[in-house]
Protein backbone atom coordinates (compact mmCIF):
# COMPACT_ATOMS: atom_id res chain seq x y z
CA UNK A 1 0.00 0.00 0.00
CA UNK A 2 2.74 2.59 0.78
CA UNK A 3 4.00 1.81 -3.02
CA UNK A 4 0.39 2.63 -4.13
CA UNK A 5 0.19 5.82 -3.11
CA UNK A 6 3.53 7.68 -4.49
CA UNK A 7 2.44 5.60 -7.70
CA UNK A 8 -1.04 7.39 -7.32
CA UNK A 9 0.51 11.03 -6.71
CA UNK A 10 3.04 10.61 -9.04
CA UNK A 11 0.25 10.01 -11.90
CA UNK A 12 -2.45 12.37 -10.66
CA UNK A 13 0.48 15.07 -11.08
CA UNK A 14 1.14 14.20 -14.60
CA UNK A 15 -2.50 14.29 -15.45
CA UNK A 16 -2.61 17.92 -14.11
CA UNK A 17 0.39 18.80 -16.32
CA UNK A 18 -1.16 17.00 -19.18
CA UNK A 19 -4.44 18.89 -18.48
CA UNK A 20 -2.67 22.12 -18.03
CA UNK A 21 -0.97 21.49 -21.39
CA UNK A 22 -4.25 21.13 -23.32
CA UNK A 23 -5.35 24.50 -21.60
CA UNK A 24 -5.99 28.06 -23.53
CA UNK A 25 -2.88 30.58 -22.68
CA UNK A 26 -4.17 33.76 -21.91
CA UNK A 27 -1.68 35.95 -23.76
CA UNK A 28 -2.66 37.26 -26.97
CA UNK A 29 -0.55 37.58 -30.06
CA UNK A 30 0.65 41.04 -31.02
CA UNK A 31 -0.92 42.30 -34.13
CA UNK A 32 1.55 43.00 -36.55
CA UNK A 33 1.65 45.41 -40.02
CA UNK A 34 3.66 42.96 -42.01
CA UNK A 35 1.60 43.08 -45.65
CA UNK A 36 0.47 39.95 -46.87
CA UNK A 37 2.81 38.29 -49.35
CA UNK A 38 1.70 39.16 -53.02
CA UNK A 39 -0.01 36.48 -54.70
CA UNK A 40 1.60 35.39 -58.23
CA UNK A 41 -0.07 36.24 -61.08
CA UNK A 42 -0.72 34.63 -64.87
CA UNK A 43 2.25 36.65 -66.08
CA UNK A 44 4.54 35.66 -63.11
CA UNK A 45 7.18 33.34 -63.81
CA UNK A 46 8.83 30.98 -61.11
CA UNK A 47 12.80 31.72 -60.79
CA UNK A 48 14.84 28.49 -61.57
CA UNK A 49 16.09 27.25 -58.15
CA UNK A 50 19.34 26.51 -59.58
CA UNK A 51 21.32 27.72 -62.76
CA UNK A 52 24.42 27.28 -64.05
CA UNK A 53 25.94 29.76 -66.51
CA UNK A 54 24.65 33.38 -67.03
CA UNK A 55 22.52 33.72 -70.56
CA UNK A 56 19.36 33.83 -70.58
CA UNK A 57 17.10 30.38 -71.47
CA UNK A 58 16.29 29.86 -74.96
CA UNK A 59 15.30 26.22 -74.57
CA UNK A 60 13.01 24.39 -72.70
CA UNK A 61 13.06 20.46 -71.63
CA UNK A 62 10.07 19.39 -69.53
CA UNK A 63 9.77 16.71 -67.06
CA UNK A 64 6.69 14.86 -66.03
CA UNK A 65 6.39 11.78 -63.45
CA UNK A 66 7.77 9.44 -66.03
CA UNK A 67 7.91 11.43 -69.00
CA UNK A 68 9.97 14.37 -70.44
CA UNK A 69 7.57 17.01 -72.25
CA UNK A 70 8.87 19.78 -74.51
CA UNK A 71 11.71 16.53 -75.31
CA UNK A 72 13.85 18.56 -77.69
CA UNK A 73 14.92 22.13 -78.44
CA UNK A 74 17.36 23.68 -80.55
CA UNK A 75 19.83 26.52 -79.36
CA UNK A 76 22.83 28.21 -80.46
CA UNK A 77 26.30 28.08 -79.20
CA UNK A 78 26.26 29.89 -75.44
CA UNK A 79 22.34 29.83 -74.88
CA UNK A 80 21.13 28.06 -72.02
CA UNK A 81 18.38 25.41 -71.55
CA UNK A 82 16.10 25.16 -68.64
CA UNK A 83 15.40 22.05 -67.25
CA UNK A 84 12.26 22.34 -65.31
CA UNK A 85 10.16 19.43 -63.35
CA UNK A 86 6.80 21.09 -62.44
CA UNK A 87 5.44 20.85 -58.55
CA UNK A 88 2.32 19.74 -59.68
CA UNK A 89 3.33 16.75 -62.63
CA UNK A 90 7.10 16.41 -62.31
CA UNK A 91 8.42 13.13 -60.29
CA UNK A 92 11.66 12.46 -58.90
CA UNK A 93 14.69 12.37 -61.59
CA UNK A 94 18.40 11.58 -61.98
CA UNK A 95 18.87 13.35 -65.95
CA UNK A 96 22.40 12.27 -67.56
CA UNK A 97 23.89 12.52 -71.00
CA UNK A 98 23.14 9.08 -72.46
CA UNK A 99 20.24 6.74 -73.36
CA UNK A 100 18.12 4.07 -72.00
CA UNK A 101 18.58 5.20 -68.83
CA UNK A 102 22.70 4.65 -68.90
CA UNK A 103 25.54 7.29 -68.53
CA UNK A 104 27.46 7.93 -71.58
CA UNK A 105 29.60 11.03 -71.58
CA UNK A 106 28.82 13.53 -74.03
CA UNK A 107 31.81 15.81 -74.74
CA UNK A 108 31.16 19.64 -74.59
CA UNK A 109 27.73 19.13 -72.37
CA UNK A 110 27.31 21.63 -69.45
CA UNK A 111 29.48 20.14 -66.46
CA UNK A 112 26.95 19.20 -64.35
CA UNK A 113 26.55 16.29 -66.66
CA UNK A 114 30.17 15.10 -66.94
CA UNK A 115 29.69 11.98 -64.42
CA UNK A 116 27.39 9.21 -64.20
CA UNK A 117 26.07 11.44 -61.08
CA UNK A 118 24.20 13.38 -63.39
CA UNK A 119 21.63 16.22 -62.00
CA UNK A 120 18.88 15.30 -59.83
CA UNK A 121 15.46 16.72 -60.01
CA UNK A 122 12.27 16.23 -57.35
CA UNK A 123 8.92 18.32 -58.67
CA UNK A 124 9.58 21.89 -58.49
CA UNK A 125 13.27 21.73 -59.43
CA UNK A 126 14.22 23.60 -62.14
CA UNK A 127 18.07 24.27 -63.50
CA UNK A 128 19.18 25.97 -66.20
CA UNK A 129 22.71 25.36 -68.19
CA UNK A 130 24.69 27.19 -70.58
CA UNK A 131 25.44 24.91 -73.59
CA UNK A 132 29.23 26.22 -75.32
CA UNK A 133 30.05 23.63 -77.68
CA UNK A 134 28.11 22.75 -80.61
CA UNK A 135 26.36 19.38 -80.93
CA UNK A 136 23.35 17.27 -80.42
CA UNK A 137 23.00 15.91 -76.91
CA UNK A 138 20.79 13.30 -75.61
CA UNK A 139 19.51 13.25 -72.15
CA UNK A 140 18.20 10.47 -70.56
CA UNK A 141 16.85 9.31 -66.57
CA UNK A 142 18.38 6.78 -64.72
CA UNK A 143 15.10 6.03 -62.68
CA UNK A 144 13.00 6.06 -66.04
CA UNK A 145 14.90 4.64 -68.99
CA UNK A 146 12.36 5.24 -71.32
CA UNK A 147 12.54 8.96 -71.06
CA UNK A 148 14.71 10.26 -73.90
CA UNK A 149 15.61 14.41 -74.44
CA UNK A 150 17.38 16.15 -77.01
CA UNK A 151 19.40 20.20 -77.15
CA UNK A 152 20.91 20.54 -80.62
CA UNK A 153 23.72 23.05 -79.90
CA UNK A 154 24.03 25.38 -83.54
CA UNK A 155 26.97 27.09 -84.38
Amino acid sequence: MRKLIPALMGLMLLCAFALAACGESSVAAAPTDTPAPALPTATTAPAPTATTGGSASAGIIGMGATTFSHASTTIKVGQSVTFSDPADTGGVHNIVTGSAGKFTAAAGAPSAFATASGVNFAPGDSQTFTFTTAGTYTFTCTIHPSMRATVTVKP
